[in-house]
């Protein structure tokens, strides 16, 4: 499978028509993260919703030695969409 996508994608560039999936890659990602905010919060989410969210999954300052702190446990139908 990834054999035929490479050679695809080589020939496309070749004939200077590359492929550009970026905008479907973008979408696909964006949907696995409404998937699981919803999963998460019990609720139903909307494009926009997910797009103006407030929710950060990573600290403000990573450092190597840091030690991060544990998230408390989603529950659904509990936990609050940020």
């Amino acid at each position: 499978m990834y054999k035929v996508e490479h050679a695809d994608f080589l020939d496309s560039i070749r004939k200077g028509q590359p492929i550009n999936d970026g905008e479907h890659m973008a979408n696909s990602t964006l949907m696995a993260i409404m998937g699981r905010m919803a999963a998460y919060t019990g609720q139903e989410i909307t494009w926009e919703q997910v797009l103006n969210s407030q929710e950060k999954l990573v600290p403000d300052n990573l450092e190597w030695n840091a030690s991060l702190p544990i998230a408390p446990l989603a529950v659904a139908g509990k936990t609050k969409f940020v």
